[in-house]
């Protein structure tokens, strides 16, 4: 127990700094003048709490952990029995569901002053969860469960940063359709002068959804949609009764699914078939609907879907717009907000939310007209072993790159070897767009160290040379990671030592 309580107060100190660092450059008080100490307080106590509860009991060790870890015991936790205490994190959730309003400011940080804190927030967070798991000495597979997929959704949010898919974390966030991982990392310049693309067929585009790797059932349901608004169309042209029926819809799954995609090929298959006029493709979160001040959000709501009539708007992680419990908080008036446009808008608008599956319930059930606005559900499950292999491969000759056999089966043993927790932390084709960007990596460190002639062919291969290396680097990542919480928990243990 000492030893967890001292790995726990070394990943409370790593977010500390965090947050410490926030207010120093002036960005916290951006968002208020509130006291960041005690939001990390609360954030602290209320996510233990919730893992607690994904456990489905908490231990007297662990209710120690939470109540001392944090600076202040804000919940008072040190005080209360197990099932008080599990009552007390129930009612106080909203700080622990959704990506994090201290990691959004993280990244806002970062992206104006070049700063690092949003790794360093994350990768905190990560390792308090696993000494509070093991605060008892027992780590249950619920609990490594929660970590892995929690843990794992903050990591993507920061890839999805990093990839341009979101603005800065308390600025407006609202996107319109781009190719994956393409034009964002084009110079601005080349940008405006890409020509615009030729509009593809109705048969084009169901050709390309029918291509995607995996995802049967998902393709099913698309097909069965399609189906539907032909046949209302066919019945209007012979004067025949139309049912009224909602198009919007919930996607449910883990990270890096193929849920963006499908909604993009959607948005255009619904334009070719007449039911949408533009048929593009507008990405947001929270942060692109909610605003800090009253008045504000309602604005922000309607200005989001006006740049959506037409097509599909598409809401990430759309449960983080309920916080329950907490003040001030504006993602309730968003969501009425949006209820209200969504009829308004309804012949020429899709409005698809998407999350983690378990955590869309309360997002649907936070206001008595949102659920009955969605009645299709469509989930995208996890890529099989096989699948991403495909995947790999095919993102490789799409980069003018082959990946012979034997480096395939170094890709191949590594996913075998993947706990859950791992797979989950993984991101499913994000993960594999991520594997390839190593391959090239060492690639490259393997034909920069040859002498005389490289080859074309050369230059397209990546071997078993590369993928063990690939590995082995990420091995070693890992392994310094494990070093330096253990050197964080030593430092924390020589700052108590004086005051023993």
């Amino acid at each position: 127990m000492d030893e967890q309580m001292k790995k726990g107060h070394a990943a409370y100190m790593q977010m500390e700094e965090a947050c410490d660092l926030l207010v120093k450059s002036g960005n916290w008080q951006r968002v208020g003048a509130s006291d960041i100490r005690l939001f990390l307080d609360m954030y602290t106590q209320a996510l233990l709490l919730k893992m607690a509860q994904a456990n489905g009991s908490v231990s007297r060790d662990m209710l120690r952990f939470i109540a001392e870890i944090p600076s202040r015991d804000v919940l008072s936790i040190g005080k209360a029995s197990p099932e008080v205490a599990l009552n007390i994190g129930f009612k106080n959730r909203s700080f622990a569901e959704g990506t994090p309003l201290l990691l959004r400011c993280c990244v806002a940080m970062d992206d104006k002053d070049g700063t690092k804190s949003a790794q360093q927030f994350v990768d905190g967070v990560s390792k308090l969860l696993y000494a509070a798991a093991d605060a008892d000495g027992d780590m249950t597979g619920r609990e490594l469960s929660f970590i892995t997929t929690y843990a794992g959704s903050l990591r993507t949010f920061l890839m999805s940063r990093a990839a341009g898919r979101h603005q800065s974390g308390v600025q407006e966030q609202t996107q319109r359709d781009e190719p994956e991982g393409g034009a964002q990392n084009a110079p601005a310049a080349a940008q405006q002068e890409k020509p615009e693309e030729k509009e593809q067929t109705l048969e084009e585009l169901m050709a390309e959804l029918d291509g995607l790797i995996g995802l049967d059932g998902v393709k099913r349901e698309v097909r069965t949609l399609t189906n539907l608004i032909k046949v209302r169309k066919m019945r209007r042209e012979h004067d025949l009764k139309v049912m009224d029926m909602s198009f919007h819809m919930v996607f449910t799954g883990n990270p890096g699914t193929g849920k963006t995609t499908v909604a993009r090929l959607v948005a255009k298959i619904y334009k070719q078939l007449g039911f949408l006029s533009k048929g593009q493709l507008i990405e947001t979160d929270r942060s692109g609907l909610v605003a800090g001040y009253v008045g504000q959000t309602a604005g922000k709501v309607t200005e989001v879907v006006n740049s959506a009539l037409g097509g599909i708007l598409f809401i990430d992680e759309a449960y983080a717009l309920v916080r329950k419990g907490m003040e001030n908080d504006f993602g309730r008036e968003a969501i009425d907000t949006l209820v209200k446009l969504m009829e308004d808008h309804r012949d020429d608008l899709v409005v698809i939310v998407a999350g983690y599956t378990d955590e869309m319930h309360d997002f649907l059930t936070s206001n008595p007209g949102l659920i009955s606005r969605f009645n299709k559900y469509i989930d995208f499950p996890d890529y099989t072993d096989e699948e991403l292999m495909q995947i790999l491969e095919m993102n490789a000759e799409r980069q003018g790159y082959a990946v012979d056999e034997e480096a395939q089966q170094v890709v191949r043993d590594m996913l075998a070897s993947m706990t859950l927790g791992d797979r989950l932390d993984f991101g499913n084709a994000r993960g594999m767009r991520n594997t390839l960007e190593k391959l090239v990596q060492e690639q490259a460190n393997r034909l920069a160290g040859l002498e005389g002639e490289i080859t074309k062919e050369m230059l397209q291969q990546i071997t078993q040379a590369d993928a063990k290396a690939a590995l082995r680097a990420e091995e070693e990542a890992q392994q310094q990671e494990a070093e330096a919480a253990d050197e964080a928990g030593k430092a924390a243990e020589n700052e108590a030592a004086p005051q023993a």
